[in-house]
């Protein structure tokens, strides 16, 4: 037990003359050549395996993160229309055309949209359009049918008038004919037969 007391004072004390150094140090901007004491370094050689593991780990997930770094400028050099040689385009360059592109992209997406909206608004207006000429010729039809009738009603109509004239007026107007024979000294007179309204005729 005392020695173990002896040896943690002189530690102690070992510590203290360090960083008593290291303060000057500081002080007055040079570095100690005076080596570490042997118990401080020993702990600072435990620590370091903890952080070797996660070192390694961070190693790791870098070289897995550059190789997908790597995948995805190669897939964008297919993509933004770099030119023949591609291959001497830096990363930065590379970025700075695939951003060029992309705006280039969205002004276009942007104009096709005006188009589409201007498109769609002429196309209601034709299909408007064409409802009123399809109406319109309906209508037209319509008229065109109802002429028709009334004008066979009223030839039809006409006709049968027509017809009851000729019936009431037929053989009408009296035709008198006188014949003569002047051989025998004599002449006969005679009224020919009239259709009219008397229920006879009279012969002379």
């Amino acid at each position: 037990m005392e020695n173990s007391g002896v040896f943690n004072i002189e530690q102690l004390i070992q510590a203290a003359e360090y960083l008593d150094r290291r303060e000057r140090e500081a002080e007055h901007g040079y570095a100690s050549t005076a080596p570490m004491p042997e118990f401080l370094s020993s702990k600072r050689k435990t620590k370091p395996k903890k952080s070797q593991g996660n070192r390694s780990t961070h190693n790791e997930l870098e070289k897995n993160r550059r190789a997908h770094l790597r995948y995805c400028l190669e897939k964008l050099k297919d993509i933004v229309p770099v030119g023949s040689e591609s291959s001497r385009h830096t990363t930065l360059g590379l970025l700075t055309k695939a951003k060029s592109f992309i705006r280039m992209l969205e002004d276009r997406e942007k104009k096709n949209h005006t188009v589409k909206v201007q498109l769609k608004r002429e196309q209601q207006q034709l299909q408007k359009r064409l409802e009123s000429l399809m109406q319109g010729q309906y209508r037209r039809q319509e008229r065109s049918i109802s002429e028709c009738s009334t004008t066979t009603n009223s030839t039809t109509s006409s006709n049968s008038e027509t017809d009851e004239v000729d019936i009431l007026g037929y053989g009408s107007s009296p035709s008198d004919t006188d014949e003569s024979c002047g051989s025998d000294g004599y002449s006969i007179d005679s009224k020919r037969l009239v259709l009219n309204s008397s229920p006879y005729s009279e012969s002379l």
